[in-house]
């Protein structure tokens, strides 16, 4: 059975692991966290200034994850949205599962934009985002700008 909860500190491995799967599939320049040093301290860099992180797992195996990392006056970053392939689509749509959940933070927190960075090649997650509402952007048309691993990426934007 899935369960979405809140990040806890003893996945922090898992997460890393399940992030550097997804950014370092062979397509792209190769990441690191120390590209992305939130990922070594996910609650300091998405709770304790008022965002989330959950994670997604099937038993005790970590599935998936997503994180909600505010940036002030109602705009905040969706980030490291990653789901293991078995539970992408059909017929668990693990996806759609967790970014339910970082939007209805998003409205109970007063976010009414959201905007995320994903790599150019990534023509699933942009299909996602595109029949979620977002908007393919430049980086020129964020309300702020934010880190992100790649030079090379796509952003996105959705007003709430």
């Amino acid at each position: 059975m899935i369960t979405i909860t809140p990040f806890e500190e003893s996945y922090t491995q898992d997460v890393i692991d399940l992030v550097l799967h997804f950014q370092n599939d062979g397509t792209r320049p190769v990441v690191t966290v120390a590209d992305q040093p939130d990922l070594l301290h996910i609650t300091d860099a998405y709770f304790r200034i008022g965002g989330s992180f959950w994670i997604a797992r099937d038993g005790e195996k970590l599935a998936g994850t997503i994180g909600i990392m505010p940036c002030g006056n109602g705009v905040a970053v969706l980030k490291k949205f990653f789901v293991y392939e078995k539970y992408q689509g059909e017929p668990v749509h693990l996806g759609r599962q967790l970014y339910v959940v970082l939007l209805q933070f998003a409205k109970e927190n007063g976010i009414h934009t959201l905007m995320l960075d994903t790599p150019h090649n990534t023509v699933r997650a942009h299909r996602f985002y595109e029949k979620a509402g977002f908007r393919k952007v430049s980086e020129n048309e964020l309300p702020v700008r934010f880190s992100h691993p790649y030079a090379d990426c796509d952003f996105f934007l959705l007003e709430l």
